[in-house]
């Protein structure tokens, strides 16, 4: 896009009002708005200063005349004019409150590099001084990337109907679902909606009284699919209830206060169970204790260590001892048998039976959230539990039990439910639970959805795999059946989490017509747990629009400027998206103030973003 045209030219009616004439300007007015884009230098110096940045020279002529003048202000000048300043930090605009902390660094960089001089004056500076330019410089990248996703037409998709594992917008495009897991069967699959239809056509609910609700086989036929020991159901309206109710029984049980839980974790958005989903609550409870992830390819004990499963066991033993230490008692221990939220981090077998054991020498019960990983999602066994070898007691399900209907399940045995007392009257299984939980296993069982999630799931990950090794953005590939997770990372040798890369990508596919979704801490884990309905064909789709999308982004490198001396971006492809302004942080030296920008996960975003599928 050229840099000068119709497209740049200043709206008057958003400068001061009180600009002198610009023959006779007052020296507090020389940085004022008017300048901006009136002289071919200061436009050469703010375009070279967005390259300098690690933008291409199409990306600055996008930038330079798509964002807003405030946006692109900052670049062309060492102060903002006070006026400018107060009317950009008094807006309510989320867009200028963007724009705000991008002034602020941009002036801040400007003044480091002193553009408008002479360059060469910054190479002889101190290295201090370079460094701090360093972090502000990719500091303002970042703030230029949010500003780009301003700028551009990114609307929530309007879905108007849903039919298998693809859902449709008002204009009827058509999306493939690759992550609700909730619709397990399939959206709206018409064996489902008849029996709820049938159900509720007849259903009556009466308060206070016991009534005769005939004979309902679901609760029967749920408990065939665990072993003989657990022979109590109790339902719930969802996973979050679920949780909150098994959390209550295990402290009745034993007598327990405290709960263990994994670091990331997230486990329903009641008040009495949010301290427990580590993912969107960093509040410090006293009856919480976390236990750190054992993530083999980012934690703190790595695969490269033989001894990494027992060092974060050894770490565990010795915070539990603490706990027993302080006088408290610990209830129960809560987690996914994958642990899919935080990341699809599939632990070793041996590190959840220890833990099991540890919290059971404690006095505690070993809880199994099978919200997401249940009904045969991974392919081998129909609970996930079974697949790592361990014996909960208790287990939580959620609402696909009823492809998305209101319906969850805390299963047990029935010395453990029997604490309830007649309490446990008030969570007995309804006529339409009943008819769409059995219409559920009807379809899983007839369909072999289990099967075809151990088949199709195979094929996935060869596919993924084979990306993984054309592609320096995916670090690694992880997942078993129909439960995947893609790390997105700067390079495989940094390791370094890119949740600016991850959610380029979700847009990008979401172009492509793919809903995929960028989870995990550093919100850089690309989740893949599609409806159970997922085929081949549509893994070999995804796979291809997702080459596709990452054949544009750039491939970059870092190298050291020859005027200034700093680290900055050499851009060896010549295929990319001028969306795409993306650039690789320094990987020679790290920086905290850095690292922290990139990694620390905005804690309010992800608490209004975040879907509760349980």
């Amino acid at each position: 896009m050229p840099l000068q045209g119709k497209e740049g030219r200043i709206n008057r009616k958003r400068l001061p009002e009180s600009r002198p004439h610009r023959n006779h300007r007052h020296p507090e007015h020389q940085a004022d708005l008017t300048d901006l884009g009136r002289t071919s230098r200061k436009r050469n110096v703010n375009r070279c200063y967005i390259e300098k940045i690690g933008f291409n020279q199409e990306v600055a002529g996008k930038l330079y005349w798509d964002l807003k003048p405030l946006a692109v202000y900052p670049l062309t000048s060492h102060r903002m004019s006070e006026p400018v300043r107060k009317r950009i930090h008094s807006s309510d605009s989320d867009e200028d409150r963007g724009v705000t902390a991008a002034a602020e660094n941009g002036a801040r960089c400007c003044e480091l590099l002193d553009l408008d001089a002479e360059s060469s004056e910054t190479s002889q500076g101190s290295h201090e001084e370079s460094r701090e330019c360093e972090i502000l410089r990719q500091k303002l990248v970042s703030d230029m990337f949010k500003l780009c996703r301003l700028s551009q037409a990114k609307s929530p998709l309007k879905i108007v109907r849903a039919s298998q594992q693809y859902m449709y917008d008002d204009s009827n495009a058509e999306y493939l679902d690759c992550i609700n897991s909730v619709a397990h069967v399939g959206h709206c699959h018409p064996v489902v909606v008849d029996a709820l239809s049938y159900a509720l056509s007849s259903n009556v609910a009466v308060c206070g009284w016991e009534i005769d609700r005939g004979n309902l086989q679901y609760t029967t036929r749920l408990k065939q699919t665990f072993p003989s020991n657990y022979d109590t159901v109790l339902f719930c309206n969802s996973g979050s209830e679920a949780v909150d109710l098994s959390v209550q029984i295990a402290r009745l049980y034993t007598c327990g206060t405290d709960v263990v839980v994994v670091d990331n974790a997230f486990h329903g958005s009641l008040d009495s169970v949010f301290p427990l989903s580590r993912k969107v609550s960093r509040e410090e409870v006293e009856w919480v204790h976390v236990v750190p992830l054992p993530d083999l390819y980012r934690g703190v004990y790595q695969s490269d260590d033989p001894d990494a499963v027992d060092k974060y066991l050894t770490d565990t033993h010795e915070q539990l001892n603490k706990v027993q230490r302080n006088g408290k008692k610990i209830a129960c221990f809560v987690a996914e048998p994958m642990l899919t939220i935080p990341g699809i981090i599939i632990p070793p077998s041996t590190w959840l039976q220890e833990m099991y054991k540890m919290v059971r020498e404690c006095g505690g019960l070993c809880i199994a959230d099978e919200v997401q990983t249940g009904l045969g999602r991974v392919g081998s066994h129909f609970w996930s539990f079974l697949a790592q070898d361990v014996a909960p007691d208790i287990i939580i399900i959620g609402k696909p039990l009823g492809n998305g209907y209101p319906m969850a399940a805390v299963v047990t045995s029935r010395d453990i439910a029997a604490v309830l007392g007649d309490r446990i009257k008030e969570y007995q299984c309804t006529t339409a639970m009943d008819a769409i939980g059995c219409a559920v296993l009807d379809i899983t069982e007839q369909n072999q959805l289990m099967n075809m999630a151990a088949s199709v799931g195979e094929f996935l990950l060869d596919q993924l795999n084979n990306l993984k090794k054309k592609y320096e953005y995916i670090g690694d590939v992880r997942g078993k059946g129909l439960v995947f997770g893609i790390e997105i990372v700067w390079s495989k040798r940094s390791k370094k989490p890119s949740r600016d890369i991850a959610e380029q990508i979700v847009h990008r596919m979401k172009e492509e017509n793919v809903l995929l979704a960028n989870e995990g801490f550093h919100r850089n884990i690309l989740m893949l747990i599609p409806p159970m309905c997922f085929s081949a064909e549509n893994a070999l789709a995804l796979t291809q629009k997702l080459d596709k999308v990452l054949a544009e982004l750039p491939t970059t490198n870092i190298v050291k400027d020859l005027v200034t001396g700093l680290p900055t971006i050499s851009v060896e492809s010549e295929t990319r998206d001028v969306r795409l302004g993306i650039f690789q942080p320094q990987e020679e030296e790290e920086d905290d103030n850095l690292s922290s920008v990139q990694d620390n996960m905005d804690l309010q975003y992800a608490q209004h973003c975040y879907q509760d599928l349980d």
